[in-house]
């Protein structure tokens, strides 16, 4: 009996180091080892995460952001909602073309989302990549490398021609004239 109670004790004490192990390497937003170029990309991501997901091995950090706008090309350019409910500096994606998300419990393509939309993405915790959900739960999410927006310098339209130029020639000749028979009308 008292190798059975022996027994016992050592199997609750393991019981019990086994679940305090498991409960202190759960990992959370705030303890999270984030690569350091996501976090020179997202300095607040801690405070950002709603969460951690674990999936094969590799745990990613689920973030809501606002959507500012897919360009014709696929690229989504987003910001990140902060804690203050500010948000991150523009961020931008180039997901999957055919990708489509759940909006309003419905799916929708990528380049159907509208500008100031929140989303939910995921960053991977040990890579500068981002993903937006699936529609489908049975799809893996596809992450791509988080690029910097790139800055289109807009073109000025075309829309003057030489006609104000000719305006302004005509002008400055009726009164070079003027001032021409002004003085010549003195002098007479």
């Amino acid at each position: 009996m008292n190798r059975f109670l022996r027994a016992s004790a050592m199997s609750v004490l393991c019981t019990i180091g086994a679940i305090a192990v498991s409960q202190a390497q759960t990992v959370t937003c705030q303890n999270a080892q984030y690569d350091p170029e996501v976090l020179a990309r997202f300095p607040n991501i801690a405070k950002a995460c709603s969460d951690i997901v674990s999936k094969n091995g590799e745990d990613y950090a689920r973030v809501t952001a606002r959507l500012d706008r897919v360009d014709p090309s696929g690229r989504v350019q987003l910001r990140v909602k902060q804690p203050d409910g500010s948000y991150s500096k523009q961020l931008s994606i180039r997901p999957k073309p055919d990708l489509k998300v759940l909006v309003d419990g419905k799916p929708a393509r990528v380049q159907d989302l509208a500008a100031n939309q929140e989303i939910t993405a995921y960053v991977k915790v040990r890579a500068p990549e981002m993903a937006l959900p699936p529609a489908d739960a049975g799809q893996t999410f596809v992450f791509v490398p988080i690029e910097e927006p790139q800055q289109q310098l807009a073109a000025l339209p075309s829309t003057a021609g030489f006609l104000p130029l000719f305006g302004l020639l005509g002008g400055v000749s009726l009164l070079l004239g003027g001032w021409l028979t002004a003085i010549r009308h003195r002098r007479h």
